[in-house]
């Protein structure tokens, strides 16, 4: 959404840098209709249930402060629905790339709300970041292997006895795309 809104121009209107003029202002009318541009723009990629809780939103901006408390980088409600979806994600009839795609894009949005810790003091030998990212990783292999249907039963079990744990990237490759 910001890298469309920045191209034509107007990321402005979502982050709170163009503000509302005042009603007498030779500015007002051009500056709000471009405002509800961007808001038909938002509203219109939205789905329906989202769409009618920001209805009554008077700018933009609020509309992005809405969103950003519900769905954004600190939200737990979000992390909490991307965990349950990891889990809850099978191949069911798609092709395995369809599957792993699905997947692999529900687990970047994983990283985006709950980041991993790093330290920058340059001193440690030790990251804790680095342990966490590899628990993630074991995690989401996890998670894709319980995904995979009956006729994976004997790669499921040849991926988890590689040394070192596979990630997910080579697990999928792998996996014969033929099922």
């Amino acid at each position: 959404m910001l890298n469309f809104l920045f191209a034509k121009n107007k990321v402005g209107y979502i982050d709170g840098r163009t503000q509302k003029p005042e009603d007498k202002s030779s500015n007002y009318m051009p500056l709000m209709r471009c405002d509800e541009i961007v808001k038909g723009w938002l509203t219109t990629a939205m789905e329906k249930n989202i769409r009618s809780s920001v209805k009554y939103a008077n700018t933009t901006s609020q509309i992005r402060v809405d969103l950003q408390e519900r769905f954004g980088k600190e939200s737990a409600p979000r992390a909490y629905e991307l965990k349950k979806s990891l889990t809850s994600t099978h191949k069911e009839g798609m092709l395995i790339s369809a599957y792993y795609t699905k997947l692999r894009g529900v687990c970047d949005d994983i990283q985006l709300v709950s980041p991993s810790p790093w330290c920058t003091c340059n001193k440690c030998d030790y990251n804790i970041g680095k342990r966490l990212n590899e628990a993630k990783e074991k995690e989401i292999l996890y998670g894709f292997l319980m995904g995979l249907n009956g006729k994976f039963n004997t790669i499921r079990t040849q991926i988890l006895f590689m040394k070192p744990t596979p990630i997910l990237k080579t697990a999928y490759c792998n996996i014969p795309k033929s099922r």
